[in-house]
């Protein structure tokens, strides 16, 4: 890339037209440097989202398990308190 940017930069400093094959040869050689950059930007992507995924339906599990443990709570609080007033009796 840094000579492709190299023989770009000096067929512009000299002002003169640049050949298609001039063209063709930094536009391949952008392509291939920042091609690399995207496969792996997008592998990382992919790798976020999968453990997005995990991190959301573990939060879903650990709700939905907050939820039954707080109605045994509830549950045996009242049979705890019913207890109580029988015992007081």
């Amino acid at each position: 890339m840094r000579r492709a940017q190299d023989t770009m930069g000096a067929l512009l400093a000299k002002g003169e037209n640049i050949s298609p094959e001039a063209v063709a040869a930094y536009v391949r050689a952008v392509r291939t440097y920042f091609g690399a950059f995207e496969r792996e930007a997008r592998a990382h992507l992919s790798d976020l989202d999968r453990r997005l995924a995990k991190a959301s339906q573990l939060q879903f599990n650990l709700t939905a398990e907050r939820g039954v443990t707080v109605r045994r709570v509830e549950v045996t609080q009242g049979v705890l308190s019913r207890i109580e007033e029988l015992a007081s009796r």
